[in-house]
C-alpha cells in the first residue's frame, strides 16, 4: 500500500508540475514583469462524513485528494455519499490552484462497492430516477474537469465504483485490486443498474 501511495503521489506531482508550467506559460508570458501567482484554498467543509477533501502540501502542492470513507457499507454510494462527492468535485472545479485530483479510499480492501442497493430498496421509482440522473451527472463532472484525475484503486471497484474510476483520466491499481461489473451477470447494462433492478424487483417479487 505504501508503494502504491508513493507511486500515485509521484505521478500526481509530475502532473501538477506540468499543469502549473502550462498555466504559467499561457497566463503569464515571460515578457510581462507584472505577473503574480494567485492561489485559492479550499476552505469549504465537507457536506458528507463519508467523503473527505484533503489538500496536499509542500512538494505535493496542487494535488487534491477526494477520500472515500464509508466502511460500514464498503463505500457503497448512497444519497449522502453522492451529495458529498458532488460537493467535493464542484469545489475542486472552482479551485484555481488545484492541479491534480486523486480519488482514493480509506477503507481496507475496497475502493467502492457501487450503488447502495439496500438504500435503493427504500426509494420510490421517482427517487430512483432522480438518484441515477444525479449519479450520472456527477460522473460527467469528473470527466469534464480541466485537470488530470487519478483513481487510486486498492481492493474492489465494482459496478458504479468502477464506473467512477473509469470517469477518471488515469487508474492506478494495487496488487489486490478487483475490477468488475457484476450487474452484467443479471443481463443489466452498466450505468443503468438502479433503473433495471427496479424493473426486476417488480417482475420477480
Amino acid at each position: 500500500m505504501a508503494a502504491l501511495t508513493a507511486l500515485t503521489k509521484s505521478l500526481g506531482y509530475h502532473c501538477a508540475k506540468r499543469s502549473k508550467i502550462s498555466t504559467f506559460s499561457q497566463n503569464f508570458p515571460s515578457h510581462n514583469p507584472r505577473f503574480q501567482t494567485l492561489r485559492t484554498l479550499i476552505l469549504e467543509p465537507s457536506l458528507s462524513e463519508s467523503v473527505k477533501l484533503n489538500r496536499l502540501s509542500d512538494y505535493d502542492s496542487g494535488i487534491v485528494e477526494v477520500n472515500l470513507d464509508r466502511p460500514e457499507a464498503k463505500n457503497a454510494i448512497g444519497k449522502e455519499m453522492l451529495s458529498g462527492l458532488r460537493h467535493a468535485f464542484e469545489a475542486v472545479d472552482r479551485d484555481s490552484s488545484a492541479r491534480v485530483v486523486m480519488i482514493s479510499s480509506s477503507v481496507p480492501k475496497v475502493f467502492c462497492a457501487g450503488a447502495d442497493l439496500k438504500e435503493r430498496k427504500k426509494m420510490t421509482a421517482a427517487e430512483v430516477h432522480s438518484f441515477v440522473n444525479y449519479l450520472r451527472s456527477t460522473f460527467s463532472l469528473i470527466e469534464e474537469l480541466q485537470i488530470p484525475t487519478i483513481a487510486v484503486i486498492e481492493g474492489a471497484a465494482l459496478g458504479g465504483g468502477l464506473e467512477m474510476a473509469l470517469s477518471c483520466d488515469l487508474r492506478i491499481c494495487g496488487e489486490n485490486a478487483l475490477l468488475g461489473l457484476p450487474e452484467t451477470g443479471l443481463a443489466i447494462i452498466p450505468g443503468f443498474e438502479l433503473n433495471l433492478i427496479s424493473v426486476f424487483d417488480q417482475v420477480f417479487n
